[in-house]
C-alpha cells in the first residue's frame, strides 16, 4: 500500500491514526448505504519461512477467495458494471492475545498465531441471497482447497454503529508495531490495477457450486 503524499510528513501515530480512520470511514460510508458488514477471519496452516514471505502467501489466498466470492455474488464480476458493487474486504495482520497465561498463545497456533482479520461489506445486491456468515459456513470450507494454505474463513454480523470501533480494533498491529502500511489488504483492487493485469484464459479453481444460477 502507498502512502497518499501528504502522509509522510506527519508522525507515524498520526499516519496510523489517518489512515486507520480513513479505511474506517470507507467501510462506514458503504454501510450508510445499505451494505452489510461483517468482522471477516481468515486463518492458515503453518506456512514457514520469513514473516514476511508468510504474509504474502496469506494475503495471495485472501486475493484468491475474495475473487471467488465476488464471482458468487456476480456473474462478470469485473465488469465496469459491477465493479462497484463488489463485496470490499479491509484486512490486515493479526495476532492472538495472551492474557495470564502461563504458555503463549502463539506457541500453540500455526505461524506464530498470524492470521489475517478485517471488516467485509457487502452489496445489498447480487445473486447472493444468504447472508455472508450463513454462506460461508462455520469454517468457510469451500474456500479453502485441500491441501491450500487458508484453513478456515468465516464472518460475523457486525452492527452497523460498530463498524469504525471493529476496524480500529482489527489495526491493533500497526500502533504495536507488529506490522507496516504494506501490510494492510484492501480488496478489491482499484480498477486501474486490475485493467493493468493480465486476465487468465481459464478458471482451474472453478467449482460446481459457483456455476449455479
Amino acid at each position: 500500500m502507498t502512502l497518499p503524499s501528504s502522509l509522510p510528513t506527519l508522525s507515524r501515530s498520526d499516519q496510523i491514526n489517518q489512515l486507520t480512520h480513513g479505511y474506517g470511514q470507507l467501510a462506514v460510508d458503504l454501510v450508510a448505504e445499505g451494505w452489510a458488514p461483517y468482522l471477516l477471519v481468515l486463518k492458515f496452516r503453518h506456512l514457514g519461512g520469513r514473516r514476511d514471505t508468510v504474509l504474502a502467501q496469506m494475503q495471495h489466498d485472501a486475493e484468491r477467495a475474495h475473487r471467488w466470492l465476488c464471482e458468487r455474488v456476480w456473474r462478470n464480476a469485473n465488469a465496469p458494471s459491477r465493479r462497484p458493487w463488489r463485496p470490499c474486504w479491509i484486512l490486515a495482520p493479526d495476532y492472538p492475545v495472551a492474557k495470564r497465561a502461563k504458555v503463549s498463545v502463539r506457541s500453540l497456533v500455526p505461524n506464530d498465531g498470524l492470521h489475517l482479520q478485517g471488516v467485509a461489506v457487502m452489496p445489498p445486491c447480487g445473486r447472493l441471497c444468504e447472508p455472508l456468515d450463513e454462506h460461508l459456513g462455520e469454517s468457510g470450507a469451500r474456500y479453502c482447497p485441500r491441501g491450500g494454505p487458508l484453513t478456515s474463513i468465516t464472518a460475523t454480523p457486525i452492527v452497523a454503529g460498530d463498524v469504525a470501533y471493529v476496524n480500529t480494533y482489527n489495526f491493533k498491529a500497526l500502533p504495536r508495531g507488529r506490522a507496516s502500511f504494506d501490510d494492510i489488504l484492501v480488496l478489491p483492487p482499484s480498477s486501474a490495477e486490475l485493467d493493468s493485469k493480465p486476465r487468465p484464459a481459464t478458471d482451474p479453481w472453478r467449482d460446481p457450486i459457483f456455476e449455479r444460477n
